[in-house]
């Protein structure tokens, strides 16, 4: 099986290299998982008409939005979602 190189965008790589350590091993176990299979079933999504744009949850919190080309994954968008933090909790839902 081949795997996919990862490569991020500029972007992408601040809020990588912005990530407290054990986010950021969370987030690079995860793709190793992906870059296995950057057009699986589980976790992803087909971003718009093309194939090659994708979506994926890769962690609890962490979205990426990516393209493939040839070998090379290149993650574009890298979201961090804090998951204590929401717009409404329960002293706004009276």
């Amino acid at each position: 099986m081949t795997e996919y190189r990862v490569q991020f965008t500029v972007e992408a790589r601040t809020t990588y290299d912005a990530l407290p350590g054990e986010r950021r091993d969370q987030l690079d176990r995860a793709m190793r998982i992906l870059a296995r299979d950057p057009f699986r079933k589980t976790s992803t999504a087909q971003l718009g008409p093309e194939e090659y744009l994708r979506k994926a949850y890769v962690a609890p919190g962490v979205m990426v939005e990516y393209m493939v080309a040839g070998a090379i994954m290149v993650v574009m968008v890298l979201e961090i979602f804090e998951e204590s933090h929401y717009l409404i909790d329960e002293n706004d839902a009276a």
